[in-house]
């Protein structure tokens, strides 16, 4: 049995929704510390070092900013149920596959030092540069009505729903706020610093999954591809386009635009905190014009099960999360993902385990989780829809 040190005598730093505890009773961190062996590196330690909010010197042990709802027990399955699932599967041969090369594992899914495991909380400009708006014709005008990742160069990830019968104009990248022309936050020296306009593009092909059902959102997933390549270097823009003062703070600020990993085998996620983020964006509206987050509990599969036998079936090809009062994936996109950090080349990463799918009407409601596909049983099909271009 754990030994739990008392409580410290003036936690600092957490906000409303964070609890000062030490760092073996936060699951967040209890579990990075787990897969993340030393030597770590400095992407861990400066997350540790943001959400220390005490030290317990007797006994060497730091406390921790920990998300409250994290610590709520959550229902686990039997484990002789006949349904419940391996804690991991072997990994197929993925690697092996003729598009491999094409998912930029030397890049994805980078951790920012800014990291704030926090609920319903804005993002760091640089912290989430994965996230796509997909833009909509409208008869009118244009609209945004679903997110998606960007995954390399060429493809975004997104929901089947946000595609089938839909008039797609474009996507946009690089986004943050999108009430500004200038994406600009204090740092730590509280100076002012800017990240590089969003990047727009035109859709080459579009590809739902062949078995998608609109009606009970089953093999929800689809591919983008842009009709040219994303810019994930460096970024300097004609001083034409901006003010000087943007030119000269954001030459130097690292691309704003990353692909997000994949998972090449499953987890088990059950019990886990993961991460959803987004603007709110869904066939209803926009709730947020700057990029928000929102830490979600992963529940049994047979909850939702439970939860939705009367609207559709809920298959081991999802994930059951949230169902938390005031706490779900309105904060993120219809489209958007569900992720979690995870090791990558000996790295810790942002790996994407979800794509947001469905939940109730009004989201956010007491026991009623939402429903996102699981991506790790889509890669094999992911990687038979990359087409490489003529250089790859």
């Amino acid at each position: 049995m754990r030994t739990v040190s008392s409580p410290p005598s003036s936690p600092t730093n957490c906000s409303e929704s964070e609890i000062c505890i030490p760092i073996r009773d936060c699951p967040f961190f209890d579990d990075l510390l787990k897969r993340v062996r030393p030597p770590r590196p400095s992407s861990v330690i400066q997350i540790m070092r943001k959400k220390m909010c005490d030290l317990n010197k007797a006994l060497s042990i730091p406390y921790m900013c920990c998300d409250r709802t994290t610590l709520s027990p959550t229902k686990r399955e039997d484990r002789d149920s006949p349904s419940r699932e391996t804690t991991t599967k072997a990994p197929e041969l993925i690697s092996r596959h003729r598009n491999f090369h094409l998912l930029r594992n030397d890049i994805c899914g980078p951790i920012s030092n800014n990291l704030r495991i926090t609920s319903g909380e804005e993002v760091g400009i640089e912290e989430f540069p994965w996230m796509a708006l997909v833009v909509y014709y409208t008869g009118t005008g244009y609209d945004l009505k679903c997110g998606g990742t960007i995954i390399n160069e060429r493809y975004v990830l997104t929901a089947g729903h946000c595609v089938h019968n839909f008039n797609i104009a474009g996507v946009k990248l690089g986004e943050y706020n999108l009430d500004t022309m200038e994406d600009c936050l204090k740092n730590d020296n509280y100076e002012d610093y800017c990240a590089p306009p969003p990047q727009d593009f035109l859709i080459e092909t579009m590809k739902v999954h062949p078995e998608y059902n609109p009606k009970t959102f089953e093999n929800d997933i689809a591919l983008l591809r842009l009709a040219t390549p994303a810019n994930f270097s460096f970024c300097k823009y004609n001083q034409e386009l901006v003010t000087q003062y943007f030119t000269r703070t954001y030459e130097h600020f690292p691309a704003n635009i990353k692909p997000i990993c994949l998972p090449l085998s499953e987890m088990d996620l059950t019990g886990k905190s993961v991460i959803v983020s987004g603007w709110g964006v869904t066939e209803t509206g926009l709730k947020s014009s700057v990029l928000m987050k929102v830490s979600l509990p992963v529940a049994p599969i047979s909850e939702c099960q439970k939860k939705y036998e009367s609207f559709a079936p809920v298959t081991n090809k999802q994930i059951c999360a949230g169902g938390y009062k005031g706490r779900d994936s309105c904060t993120g996109d219809s489209g958007g993902p569900m992720k979690y950090v995870d090791i990558v080349d000996g790295t810790p990463r942002y790996i994407q385990y979800g794509i947001v799918s469905y939940g109730p009407k009004h989201c956010g409601i007491e026991g009623r989780p939402g429903i996102y596909t699981r991506v790790a049983r889509y890669i094999r099909w992911i990687l038979d829809n990359l087409q490489p271009d003529v250089d790859d």
